[in-house]
């Protein structure tokens, strides 16, 4: 980062009006942050710009100083706070390095820590399933540490994570996977990270099969739920999945 936060509040005092000036995309300068422009990223001053845009009003009186604007041109409709948490830049180069995921990830959390991002805000947005992504892993940890709830342990309007990792034509289904079932089984171990949970009548277990194919399917679980009396996967299958209960059996003696 070139400047400094100082001579960013400097900038702001100076020129109040600049925090809501669109570019020619119509982007407010908090989301023109979270771009890089020639090799840089300004986003560690988003919590800055978001605490000095509350105070000016920016984008309006609940839009929490930009946070809340909806991304010109996103066919999704994301807004900000959406666009920090998930993948939007993982297949450029460079861009998608763990550094980048951390610094963003720290991001969230001065935001959090200014009440700028407010834990309803993971189920309002869907920002667990945003951050879903090989790309995004010290995000999806931010917001699973946060609210666990959110990888299935409530009643949602959306899919569980495990689900929407494995959806087809998903990209790194294999890493989603995996990611969504070893923060269920972190979070919740006695629901067995919602291996067995269900969608339209079929288990995340079974999907995970017919997308990726047993083998790896059953290495990615062996790794998550390693063979233990205390996580008696083949008592779950039985009980929420008989179909898959010969295959499952063969990988845990």
């Amino acid at each position: 980062d070139k400047h400094t936060e100082e001579q960013v509040k400097a900038i702001i005092e100076l020129f109040p009006e600049s925090l809501s000036q669109e570019d020619e995309k119509g982007r407010l300068p908090i989301q023109r942050a979270l771009y890089l422009k020639k090799g840089r990223s300004s986003v560690t001053f988003v919590p800055l710009m978001a605490k000095e845009g509350c105070r000016l009003g920016v984008g309006g009186e609940e839009n929490r100083g930009g946070l809340l604007s909806v991304i010109p041109a996103d066919v999704d409709g994301d807004n900000t706070i959406q666009c920090l948490s998930g993948d939007w830049f993982a297949g450029e180069k460079g861009l998608a390095s763990d550094e980048y995921d951390r610094k963003r990830a720290q991001v969230l959390e001065k935001l959090r820590d200014l009440n700028l991002l407010k834990k309803a805000d993971i189920e309002e947005y869907g920002l667990v399933h945003d951050a879903l992504h090989p790309k995004c892993k010290s995000r999806f940890n931010f917001f699973t540490s946060w609210d666990p709830a959110a990888l299935g342990g409530r009643d949602s309007r959306r899919v569980e994570p495990i689900h929407h990792a494995i959806r087809s034509k998903r990209k790194d289904k294999e890493e989603r996977f995996e990611m969504a079932l070893k923060a269920g089984m972190k979070y919740f171990p006695e629901r067995l990270g919602f291996l067995f949970c269900k969608e339209d009548g079929i288990s995340a277990c079974k999907k995970a099969f017919d997308e990726i194919g047993v083998d790896k399917a059953m290495k990615i679980i062996r790794t998550c739920i390693p063979p233990s009396d205390d996580h008696p996967i083949l008592h779950h299958a039985i009980r929420h999945a008989p179909d898959l209960e010969n295959d499952i059996a063969q990988y845990y003696p």
